[in-house]
């Protein structure tokens, strides 16, 4: 269908267009020009004596420096010089003069406070960041005379006057004075340009208005195309960016919704067969929310984000709308062919209380992080961010992540892997964690969501095999187990760096690989190839969280994995229930066929052990012997 905006030959549009913003131009452009000579005189009137009075102001405070110092470090060491400056530069301040103030540029060109004359309750500390935000003021370092920089208010003629304070012949501290004085008003002349520019432009603008009107209804109509999903019948991602500016967080909880094993959906069916899936579970949401009330956002290929109307005191029936959807993707019927169907389930998180979160963006976050904590816990379940069990709520942005990086608070603890019959440690695990700046210890859940997809993850990985390769040559008898993902499986700088630690440092047997079984590895040949060559180079593989996915068991022995680690959530039930059970028995009985050993996660307490012990498994970690902690 042929779509034409506005009216229907788009050039009168043009036409009119460009008719008004030439009147428009033409009568601006002389009250601009008008008042930019008003205004430049003024400054030149009211400026003349500041200008003088600034000057004996740089004398005066140079004079107090010692030049066979360093002035910068005479102020700040120097409480009574400074307050002599501070008292010297308040008899600058009168009406028009606001703030007088001495600065200095560090190293990094970060402009900072020595001195201050404001108000006690107003004034600036020493070594204070000034923010300035524009480049003309590190001009005065080049010229090393005084200037005047200009700011534009809509009811102030203001500027910022500095004057150079040099030692040796080069700028080391700055006097500034930030003078501004109010525009004049009742300039008859302006008045009138206005009066006449304004009644013309109402007149003009009053009938491209009742145009414009009319045609916005047609194109508010076409506009609202482009914030529905084609495939999907459902707000994209196009609407979120547009909501997240004027949603009300405290009128809705979030949640973040994705299809469990969309991947393997498309491998095997053909990606004709995922979009009908979509479509299908995209269909089942729309059914299940209240139209009036509820949001549904496809934000990524197989990801939904839910925004459900509540109530402060009552979520109840919020959660019964995703309650609602949860149980009805389960028990329907996704149809690939006309007699085939599959049975398709979800992994759910939600943030009940995204009112508390400052931006929606960081609202959404938390629901991510549920997400991937309901995503780790074996998929096709809801799990709630919860701030007692997520750190206090604490979590660190990209940027603060960086930060953390480069200041080294990215740390590792390790928890020991002891043999189940003599209970001696025979490894370590390393687990990721990051101190934040007030020396909070965040865990991998609160960092790991926020750079998911960025390449922060790959440098984090790398941080991590960093601290284990430097404890591995500081202790000589012990063996450490690191975490990577399936990306870094295939990461040339990360196997390069792998292969170096085998090669060079003779690492590689003991610093174990654990990888999260996953449909990414299953379904990559690189990620095969490249675990078979660290094999080689004499590295142990662990499958790490085994029994809580895809449970591949012929990939396990095409691989050659050496260990199994069998997910905590399963031998934590294994007393209580007896389907854990027996798949612990199952995996420990494959394995020993397979000559691969078994370790056993989330062992806290004695009896846990014991029933391990009598099941055979090899290894056990776990609190009953050791928290993760520091290894000194």
């Amino acid at each position: 269908m042929k779509t034409r905006f506005f009216i229907k030959n788009p050039i009168y549009l043009i036409l009119l267009t460009l008719s008004i913003a030439t009147i428009l131009i033409l009568l601006l452009f002389g009250t601009f020009k008008l008042e930019d000579k008003i205004e430049d005189k003024m400054f030149e009137i009211s400026t003349l004596d500041v200008i003088s009075i600034t000057q004996n102001s740089a004398n005066n405070i140079e004079n107090l420096l010692n030049p066979e110092k360093d002035y910068i470090s005479q102020i700040q060491k120097d409480m009574p010089l400074r307050h002599h400056i501070e008292k010297n530069l308040e008899l600058l301040l009168t009406k028009n003069i606001k703030y007088a103030y001495v600065i200095y540029r560090d190293k990094k060109g970060t402009f900072r406070f020595l001195a201050d004359g404001s108000d006690p309750s107003d004034k600036a500390f020493v070594n204070q960041k000034l923010d300035v935000f524009s480049p003309k003021w590190n001009e005065i370092y080049e010229i090393k005379e005084p200037l005047m920089i200009r700011h534009t208010f809509l009811q102030e003629l203001s500027m910022s006057y500095l004057v150079p304070i040099s030692q040796n012949g080069q700028v080391e501290l700055i006097l500034v004075i930030d003078f501004s004085i109010k525009k004049i008003e009742n300039i008859n002349q302006i008045i009138e340009w206005m009066k006449n520019a304004i009644l013309s432009i109402i007149v003009i603008i009053a009938i491209f208005l009742l145009v414009l009107i009319i045609q916005t209804i047609k194109y508010t109509a076409v506009k609202k195309t482009a914030y529905i999903d084609k495939l999907t019948n459902v707000y994209n991602r196009n609407y979120l960016h547009e909501l997240q500016e004027f949603v009300n967080l405290n009128d809705y909880i979030l949640a973040a919704i994705d299809i469990d094993h969309f991947k393997k959906v498309n491998d095997t069916y053909g990606h004709e067969v995922g979009d009908k899936v979509l479509k299908q579970v995209a269909n089942t949401i729309l059914l299940n929310i209240r139209t009036k009330d509820d949001i549904v956002i496809r934000y990524g290929g197989e990801e939904f984000l839910l925004l459900i109307r509540t109530t402060r005191d009552d979520h109840l029936s919020a959660l019964n709308v995703l309650e609602r959807i949860f149980k009805n993707i389960q028990e329907n019927h996704f149809h690939v062919t006309k007699k085939e169907y599959i049975e398709v389930t979800i992994s759910v998180g939600v943030n009940l209380v995204p009112e508390k979160s400052r931006t929606f963006s960081d609202a959404f976050k938390l629901a991510d992080i549920a997400l991937y904590n309901a995503k780790n816990k074996g998929r096709n379940n809801i799990e709630v961010y919860d701030e007692q069990g997520n750190g206090n709520g604490l979590t660190l942005s990209i940027n603060e992540i960086k930060d953390a990086m480069e200041e080294q608070r990215v740390i590792c603890h390790y928890q020991a892997i002891v043999d189940a019959k003599t209970q001696e440690i025979s490894h370590y695990e390393a687990l990721l964690r990051v101190r934040d700046k007030e020396g909070n210890i965040l865990m991998p859940y609160q960092i790991l969501p926020v750079i998911k997809g960025t390449f922060i993850l790959r440098n984090i990985t790398k941080t991590v095999l960093k601290i284990c390769r430097k404890k591995l040559l500081e202790r000589p008898d012990i063996s450490v187990n690191v975490n990577l993902n399936p990306q870094d499986i295939i990461n040339e700088s990360i196997l390069k760096m792998l292969i170096e630690y085998a090669r060079e440092d003779q690492l590689g047997s003991r610093l174990g690989i654990e990888i999260v079984e996953s449909e990414d590895i299953i379904n990559c040949p690189d990620a095969k190839e490249n675990l078979l060559m660290l094999k080689n180079l004499g590295y142990k593989i662990f499958i790490d969280d085994f029994g809580s996915g895809y449970s591949n068991f012929i990939y396990l022995t095409q691989i050659k994995t050496d260990y199994i680690k069998i997910d905590g959530e399963i031998i934590k039930n294994i007393l209580t229930d007896r389907v854990s059970y027996l798949l612990v028995k199952n995996i420990v009985e494959f394995s020993k066929e397979a000559n691969i050993k078994v370790i056993a996660e989330y062992v806290s307490n004695e009896e846990i052990f014991s029933e391990i012990q009598m099941l055979g498994v090899d290894y056990a970690q776990g609190y009953y012997f050791s928290k993760p902690a520091d290894l000194v």
